[in-house]
């Protein structure tokens, strides 16, 4: 991910976010669009291809989902999968929303209290 973006050739116009992924059709990471990403408060310190930093970026004032980077990057929302599932590996992000608990779909209590607070609204 460091070093030349990559983004332009020559002019021949903006490469293709396959490209930029380097063929690769699915992430390293269990991300679906509403999964939540934020940025680690102590990421490492090199520099990120601009596409890269641009997602990181996104991320750095919270949980964002990954349907609305793929929205705010103008990107398919495969290729920013890819992208998101690399700077988690290489620990730029965090998983916001990490799921401690395997019963937490069915969790009568968990249920009753999202219940609670969707009929508050």
């Amino acid at each position: 991910m460091a070093g030349d973006d990559g983004l332009l050739d020559d002019g021949l116009g903006a490469v293709r976010p396959y490209a930029l992924v380097g063929g690769r059709v699915t992430p390293s990471q269990d991300l679906d669009r509403a999964s939540l990403v934020k940025a680690r408060l102590s990421p490492p310190s090199d520099l990120l291809q601009s596409h890269y930093a641009k997602a990181f970026d996104l991320c750095r004032a919270g949980a964002i989902s990954v349907a609305e980077i793929a929205a705010r990057l103008s990107q398919p929302l495969q290729i920013v999968k890819i992208w998101l599932s690399d700077l988690i590996v290489d620990g730029y992000l965090i998983d916001a929303m990490p799921d401690t608990n395997p019963d937490a779909a069915t969790d009568p209590q968990i249920l009753g209290a999202v219940l609670a607070g969707l009929q508050r609204l």
